[in-house]
């Protein structure tokens, strides 16, 4: 017992007599690395694919939580700087604001990521963001107490920090190993029997809102959309939130949220740390991770060979109905079934590699690339003056792939389903709507705000002409299906007054944010003026897929729209259903 109590005395001494610049070290460190590490574990809840075992987790912990500690260190070195018993005094107040932080940064995830995240994953974020907001209330308490009594921290107060500390890490770790992806059962698709044949286009129009569809059509400046809502069926498509790009185009042309296929942003980025070919795809949001947090990362932007599940143009072609796509995003590389692909990236001034097939309609393609000179006498009638150069950019664009469209239907009878990707409409858009609104809605503007009017206008006029173009080619039995994946919205007050300020311009508008896009459907058995409530992204590929007489997949996150379709259609057709589309083989090719 002697010894015992000489060692204890020893270690006492050592720890009342080490020098003041250790806590002021540690001190400094540690509320940092709490939150790098608590920063490692929603990352790897972020990234499910990566794996669960404290391998995977301890790499992440040193490096952020080394970062951050570091970080933090740095922040406080001048005020505490010589001054121990102060670095003392701020520790459990560090702490706290990490607790905080870890509980507020797990919860923000599960809201903004409800659709890119697995529903288990989004519950356990909440769950995790709820316990470490108890204990930084405890903390809080805590420190509050200290301070207004200006209190020591006497040993039952350090430890019970600490066990709020490792109670914040057995949260982690403990959902983290209790989670799994639960992996999909393989599934065998069943193939559809014989269906009338069907000539379907469907014409994306990146930015397309019925706040513009709508009063464009009163006064009669796109009549063929206006024949399309009167006679066709419509309605606001509820797109996904947050807005990412590549994610929404994916959703749309597969009919699942982003979770289910993966694609859920425009990059993925190495994750050396953890492995040769580990990959993060999805970053902690609100933090400006990207920005810091990616250190000696490879950027690899994503591509089609990384989507999971197949698009409807791959579901169609398999199933006997040919296809093909133009100017569609994320097409690279093509996929071998479909009768031929021109990605986005093929209409680009440096067209990526294997960005369009077969090679003869590669050749064809570019030589409808119009010429600047070759769109002037048009700009000058339908826009009232020369457009400036972004704007004159997306049209030119837009006008390859038009004119490609109406040759390819042409000359491509067999294909049944084409689908058309139009950009331009979206930087239009994000150049003029929010001066568009100011004279459509609020019946005033400027010069500037008039201009921009104008041009939205003929821009909507120009596609309207290509859609009744595109209708007139098509014969029966036949549906055209116009569709925004999200729509234009006006800046709000501030960012309108802070555009003016360093642009010298407030007419500029939005596509970001949860701006609805738009479901338009006109041809065989769609029922006139019908009205489409609540549809969503994910339901344009069950209900077209329904449109062709084939059934609807079970792990498709949409519905039919039934209510687009005539009575006598929903009649003689009853809703089926099979496993999954995603198991069909690829066709032989003629």
């Amino acid at each position: 017992m002697s010894r015992l109590s000489s060692l204890r005395r020893r270690l006492g001494l050592l720890y009342h007599q080490r020098p003041g610049w250790v806590d002021v070290l540690l001190c400094g460190l540690l509320p940092g690395m709490l939150a790098g590490i608590q920063l490692a574990g929603l990352l790897l809840f972020l990234n499910p694919h990566l794996g669960r075992s404290p391998g995977t987790l301890v790499p992440l912990a040193l490096v952020y939580g080394g970062a951050l500690g570091l970080a933090g260190l740095l922040v406080q070195l001048p005020a505490t700087f010589g001054h121990p018993y102060r670095a003392r005094r701020l520790l459990p107040w560090g702490l706290t604001l990490a607790l905080l932080a870890a509980a507020v940064l797990n919860t923000v995830q599960a809201s903004y990521y409800a659709f890119y995240l697995a529903p288990g994953i989004n519950s356990r974020l909440i769950k995790a963001g709820l316990v470490l907001a108890v204990t930084a209330l405890v903390a809080f308490y805590t420190a509050l107490l200290h301070s207004l009594h200006r209190r020591r921290y006497g040993r039952r107060s350090r430890i019970g920090f600490m066990l709020l500390v490792f109670a914040s890490f057995f949260v982690m770790v403990e959902r983290l190993q209790s989670y799994e992806l639960r992996p999909e059962a393989s599934r065998t698709a069943a193939a559809a029997g014989e269906r009338p044949r069907l000539r379907m286009v469907t014409v994306a129009l990146e930015g397309a809102t019925l706040d513009a569809i709508l009063p464009l059509a009163e006064q009669g400046r796109v009549p063929f959309l206006a024949t399309m809502l009167r006679e066709g069926a419509g309605g606001r498509l509820e797109t996904l939130s947050p807005n990412r790009r590549p994610a929404v185009w994916t959703s749309l042309f597969t009919g699942k949220n982003p979770y289910r296929h993966e694609i859920l942003g425009d990059a993925t980025w190495s994750a050396p740390m953890l492995g040769e070919d580990a990959r993060l795809r999805l970053l902690p949001a609100g933090v400006g991770f990207e920005h810091w947090g990616l250190w000696g990362m490879d950027r690899r932007p994503v591509t089609r060979a990384a989507l999971r599940p197949l698009s409807l143009a791959q579901i169609l072609a398999r199933l006997g109905a040919p296809a093909a796509t133009v100017g569609w995003p994320l097409t690279t590389p093509p996929a071998p079934e479909l009768r031929f692909s021109l990605a986005e990236s093929f209409f680009t001034p440096a067209p990526t590699l294997r960005s369009a097939q077969p090679p003869d309609v590669t050749e064809r393609a570019r030589l409808f690339r119009p010429e600047p000179a070759e769109l002037e006498p048009e700009l000058v009638k339908r826009f009232g003056g020369p457009l400036p150069p972004p704007l004159l950019q997306a049209l030119e664009g837009d006008v390859w792939r038009q004119g490609l469209s109406l040759f390819l239907v042409d000359q491509s009878p067999e294909v049944s389903g084409l689908f058309i990707a139009l950009p331009g409409l979206g930087e239009v858009s994000r150049q003029t709507f929010s001066g568009y609104a100011e004279v459509q809605f609020e019946g005033g503007g400027d010069e500037e705000a008039r201009r921009a009017h104008e041009q939205l206008a003929a821009y909507y006029g120009q596609l309207d002409t290509f859609l009744d173009a595109l209708w007139q080619r098509l014969p029966e039995p036949r549906l055209l299906a116009v569709v925004s994946p999200y729509g234009a919205d006006a800046l709000g007050l501030v960012p309108r007054w802070w555009q003016g300020l360093t642009q010298g311009s407030t007419v500029h508008g939005s596509l970001a944010g949860d701006n609805d896009g738009v479901l338009l459907l006109y041809g065989d058995d769609i029922r006139p003026g019908a009205r489409l409530a609540d549809a969503q992204l994910v339901d344009v590929v069950p209900t077209l897929l329904y449109a062709f007489g084939y059934s609807i997949a079970k792990d498709l996150d949409g519905k039919v729209l039934t209510a687009a379709f005539t009575a006598r259609r929903t009649s003689r057709q009853p809703l089926s259903v099979v496993p999954t589309y995603d198991a069909l083989p690829i066709p032989d090719q003629p």
